[in-house]
């Protein structure tokens, strides 16, 4: 039985402990320095793996970005173990998103807010998957910063459920429930129905036992269970949100820095870039198979 259910005390605190010894306390020691993106080195590769065993993200910053002419997250990816790409509509052939303003693959995605300059709140990549096809690694690159803007905020879910485990337990049951978050069907231009509804947990275990989270912030095109204790356990997990100033990391990716994850709790601020020159790129790839925990 996975420590992460909620009547295993005994597990759940072995697997706290472990958890928070030696966690992470800045940025910079997320970060991975990589030669080749294209050929990771063993070192490379055990050194990303690692870093998300122990806080769920990474960041790599390349050596010699100026060498780089295409976007190497396919290649790294599957390097560190990730295979099954979700082949999102708003992606190109292989997965991948540009993010960047219009850099949709497929024009009617062009105005949702990845692909505009505006900021993102807390959520999770795919929040809107059906739960038995979730999105559990998130991977970034960037090609090319925005002029001014475009930080983001990392958050370890693993730390927001311990939070709420240790603080507010009831908080955390409403949040396991199976029909706790809904996401309304999307309709396409000629009215059917594009994506059903999506009804699912916030936190949810895995059948290999890892902790997934799916949520948003957004308080449109949600519908949260009617009932006063599910108000409340989303008020008290957006405050968790509000004040994650100690458990949270901010920086921005700057040119050939990149994030792998297990889908990290994330933001991103708002960005500008001069009119008529050249815009911010970021690529974005998301995968149904988790980061293994070992060399890949």
């Amino acid at each position: 039985m996975s420590a992460l259910f909620l009547d295993n005390e005994a597990e759940y605190l072995s697997w706290k402990t472990e958890k928070q010894h030696h966690y992470p306390h800045s940025l910079a020691e997320l970060v991975v320095e990589v030669e080749d993106p294209f050929a990771l080195t063993p070192h490379e590769v055990s050194a990303l793996l690692t870093r998300c065993a122990k806080s769920n993200m990474a960041l790599f910053r390349l050596t010699h970005p100026e060498r780089i002419q295409e976007n190497p997250l396919p290649a790294l990816t599957a390097r560190l173990g990730i295979h099954q790409v979700d082949k999102n509509l708003g992606a190109d052939g292989d997965g991948v998103s540009a993010l960047t303003p219009g850099g949709s693959a497929h024009a009617p995605f062009a105005h949702y807010i990845p692909y505009r300059e505006a900021a993102i709140g807390w959520h999770t990549d795919g929040y809107y998957n059906p739960i038995d096809q979730p999105v559990q690694s998130l991977c970034l690159y960037c090609e090319r910063p925005a002029q001014e803007g475009g930080e983001n905020e990392l958050l370890d879910h693993d730390l927001v459920y311990i939070r709420l485990r240790d603080q507010h337990p009831e908080a955390l049951r409403a949040l396991m429930e199976p029909d706790v978050m809904t996401i309304p069907a999307r309709l396409a231009e000629d009215g059917t129905i594009a994506r059903p509804e999506r009804t699912g947990p916030v936190f949810f275990v895995t059948a290999a036992g890892h902790l997934q989270m799916r949520f948003t912030n957004r308080t449109k095109s949600i519908r949260w269970r009617d009932e006063a204790a599910t108000q409340t356990a989303v008020e008290i997990l957006r405050q968790i949100l509000r004040d994650a100033e100690p458990i949270r990391f901010r920086g921005r990716l700057e040119q050939g820095w990149g994030l792998i994850s297990n889908n990290v709790l994330h933001t991103r601020a708002g960005f500008s870039d001069p009119p008529g020159g050249l815009r911010r790129v970021l690529y974005r790839a998301r995968y149904f198979d988790r980061l293994p925990t070992g060399a890949a």
